[in-house]
């Protein structure tokens, strides 16, 4: 009875150091495996990373002459607008509406 515990003891040692083998075999496959698809990637990234250099230089590398044929673009602006913050503040009426109303006041005063 001893030999025969024996005898399938050793026959499962045996079968376990055997699939811990496969199995380390098959872990170095997918290792390889990886290597590979990260190599591959690498360059494809590369080739794709040199692509857009490329056609970033074209861009750069473009002209554009603008041509001045206008004297300028008239758009409608508020006078205001162009106005110093002092110039708002202290108006002054034109000469001529000045004399007006000196006369009108002259003439109410009589």
């Amino acid at each position: 009875m001893k030999t025969a515990i024996k005898t399938t003891l050793m026959a499962l040692s045996l079968l376990t150091s055997l699939t811990s083998f496969a199995k380390v075999a098959d872990f170095n496959t997918i290792i390889e495996e990886n290597t590979k698809a990260q190599a591959s990637l690498h360059t494809s990234l590369k080739d794709n990373l040199e692509l857009a250099r490329m056609a970033v230089q074209r861009e750069s590398q473009e002209k554009y002459i603008v041509d001045r044929a206008s004297d300028g673009i008239n758009v409608p602006t508020n006078k205001g607008f162009l106005k110093f913050a002092k110039e708002k503040s202290s108006y002054r009426a034109s000469e001529s509406v000045q004399q007006k109303r000196l006369a009108q006041e002259l003439s109410e005063a009589e």
